[in-house]
């Protein structure tokens, strides 16, 4: 029998061993984020690397149901933004364009080079199109899990209504509330979660101008929406059917979604998962894998 050396079992560790998940605390132009790659070190040239945006808040263990599995067929990049998770605080507001450029420095300082598939959920599919407005020659790919909604405008909001029967003085009155009537002063111990709702606000006070000003890339867009509504009763409107309005949203967020995907010629696809809440990736995680999957493998062909 031939002898086996010590080369030949590396080799053979090497080749048979999935590629190692590495979270790590990293300190890019003086500030430390946590940061999680995987497959970054068998990476080709051509081949994408999935970047995800979390939500509102919300650390990189956000996307530990789908990770290893995304990871199995592309390289990953997750973190965690400023005072969120194990990122150090910082008190610059998340703007998209401040968040963009950051994450584009994390990436360039880790020699995580482009293209890129951004995947957010929530707020972070807000950043992930402003990452995207802002680098559009860096993006290969866009995919938006149940997002907060970067095409609302206060007219749009104000139509669901209209559409349930309220009277206009009403909305009028419930609009004012949502933008301006829940006010807070700047909580500086958690100013990580405390400044991107903040941020969001204030985008949903100028109908998101600051992303709609931004060019789209011309690139596949997939959307994933959750159809499942899931407000407790006890926490539910006391001034309208909420899971009326809920699926009134739904439907019309869809209608301009389906606009933004047929504006690239590079495909896309629009997603409505019924049993799937807002937290489609723990709830429904096969479907955005393989959807992921799909856009991955559609770019190299």
């Amino acid at each position: 029998m031939e002898k086996v050396t010590v080369q030949m079992l590396l080799c053979l560790f090497l080749f048979n061993t999935p590629s190692i998940s590495q979270e790590r605390v990293v300190e890019i132009s003086g500030r430390k984020y946590n940061v999680l790659t995987k497959g970054i070190e068998n990476r080709s040239a051509k081949d994408a690397v999935v970047v995800f945006e979390s939500g509102m808040g919300i650390d990189l263990g956000n996307w530990n149901k789908i990770i290893d599995q995304v990871s199995q067929f592309a390289p990953v990049f997750a973190y965690d933004r400023n005072g969120i998770g194990k990122s150090e605080k910082t008190y610059q507001l998340p703007t998209p364009e401040n968040v963009a450029a950051n994450l584009n420095t994390i990436l360039k300082t880790l020699k995580i080079l482009p293209p890129y598939i951004l995947v957010g959920h929530s707020l972070g599919g807000v950043y992930a199109r402003g990452f995207a407005g802002h680098y559009p020659n860096e993006v290969a790919g866009l995919v938006f899990i149940d997002p907060a909604d970067f095409t609302e405008t206060k007219e749009y909001w104000n139509d669901i209504f209209r559409k349930m029967g309220l009277p206009e003085k009403k909305i009028d009155e419930m609009l004012q509330n949502r933008l301006y009537g829940q006010k807070s002063k700047v909580d500086s111990l958690n100013f990580g979660p405390w400044s991107e709702r903040y941020v969001l606000n204030e985008l949903r006070k100028t109908d998101f101008a600051e992303i709609s000003a931004l060019p789209l890339p011309n690139v596949p867009i997939y959307f994933l929406v959750g159809g499942k509504f899931e407000v407790p009763v006890a926490q539910r409107s006391k001034d309208f059917d909420q899971e009326t309005f809920f699926h009134i949203k739904n439907s019309s967020n869809m209608d301009r979604w389906k606009k933004l995907i047929h504006s690239s010629n590079k495909g896309g696809a629009l997603i409505y998962l019924t049993n799937a809440g807002h937290y489609i990736h723990w709830d429904d995680p096969r479907s955005v894998v393989s959807n992921i999957r799909t856009l991955t493998e559609g770019l190299k062909e």
